[in-house]
């Protein structure tokens, strides 16, 4: 009897293992599943998180251009207030030679000596008139660098309007996104 129970043990002991091995199959396979979705959880977590901390750089980014922009721009402006400071100089200044230049012509009908005078108050005229045209291309020049400058603060304020308002749709997309998980998950905890 022993030996019929030792055989019918070595005959049924395949089919215990066999069941038993299916099962671990069975374990791993839903262990490799459960594997991979949590790997895939963290995937688009990094992914998210990657995507804000570049949102972030990008705003900071447009910040510092706006800072910098700005900050030329003052400085420009206040370049061509100087400029202009210095126009109204050169043109007193002009005015005041010319004065001098009518003066010396009239005065001159009497008198021959004033030449080498009138021909100085004139290349001095000269000279103020040059001066007064170089103030005003700078002048102009600044103006133009001035505008140019306002237009790419503006640029960059737009592009950072258009940054945030992206940023409040992603954050907006996420939450629905959020509510609808967790929406799920009560559902799935109800039934």
């Amino acid at each position: 009897m022993k030996t019929r129970f030792i055989l019918l043990l070595l005959l049924l002991l395949p089919f215990f293992v066999s069941a038993q091995f299916s099962n671990m199959q069975s374990q791993a396979r839903s262990m490799h599943t459960q594997m991979n979705m949590q790997n895939q959880k963290w995937a688009s977590e990094r992914a998210a998180a990657n995507q804000q901390w570049q949102m972030r750089n990008m705003m900071s980014q447009k910040v510092s251009k706006i800072e910098a922009a700005e900050h030329k721009l003052a400085k420009e402006e206040k370049n061509k207030q100087k400029l202009e400071k210095k126009k109204e100089k050169l043109e007193a200044d002009l005015k005041t030679n010319q004065d001098q230049l009518a003066n010396l012509k009239n005065n001159s009908e009497n008198n021959a000596d004033l030449q080498k005078e009138i021909e100085k108050s004139e290349e001095k005229v000269n000279k103020s008139e040059e001066k007064l045209n170089k103030s005003k291309t700078k002048i102009e020049s600044s103006s133009k660098k001035v505008e140019s400058l306002k237009k790419e603060v503006e640029k960059y304020k737009t592009e950072k309007e258009e940054l945030q308002k992206k940023q409040k749709e992603e954050k907006k997309l996420k939450e629905e996104e959020k509510a609808k998980k967790e929406k799920e998950k009560q559902e799935k905890k109800g039934k």
